[in-house]
């Protein structure tokens, strides 16, 4: 129990550290797509640090209002933003360092698109089918970003999970 609290706050303090701007000396690299857009805010930062936070309403709110098909979508030294390869290059030590992070960060991930889809369902329940509509379609055009090849295919699945549910739940108020 003790391991479990110690990793997951070393996680956290990882996770923090790698929202933070790309220092100079850090191996990874933007995936190609995003190397372009590298100076560009990451466009899930706002929801993602404002669901750390503990404020969930902000955090659903900017996850609605974001660009997803805007990159980047994870800040550069984010393990969010590896892509396949670049994970495999990493050492041993370093996959897993990664990897502890990765599941944090994902388990954030799945709780805050989880918070967007009660929010549909609630909409739903209360005959608000336009809010409804745009809560799972944010959901599924996230799933559908995070689908993109320069992640790693973790990250590809948990997105594919996030917009089959957007589709299913989209399905249900007759879209």
């Amino acid at each position: 129990m003790k391991n479990a609290i110690i990793t997951g706050v070393m996680a956290a303090i990882i996770l923090m550290a790698g929202c933070g701007k790309k220092s100079p000396s850090s191996s990874t690299t933007p995936p190609p797509a995003q190397a372009d857009a590298a100076s560009s805010s990451p466009v899930a930062q706002p929801a993602l640090t404002a669901w750390q936070q503990g404020d969930k309403a902000a955090a659903v709110s900017s996850f609605l209002a974001a660009d997803w098909s805007a990159h980047p979508l994870f800040a550069a030294g984010s393990t969010l933003s590896l892509s396949e390869s670049q994970f495999k290059a990493l050492s041993d030590a370093e996959r897993q360092a990664k990897s502890t992070e990765m599941t944090a960060q994902l388990a954030s991930l799945k709780q805050l698109a989880a918070a967007v889809a009660q929010a549909g369902l609630d909409a739903a329940s209360k005959d608000d089918a336009p809010q409804a509509r745009k809560d799972f379609t944010s959901l599924k055009q996230f799933g559908a970003a995070l689908e993109s090849s320069d992640y790693m295919l973790i990250v590809q699945l948990v997105g594919k999970g996030m917009e089959k549910r957007g589709d299913s739940e989209l399905a249900k108020i007759g879209l």
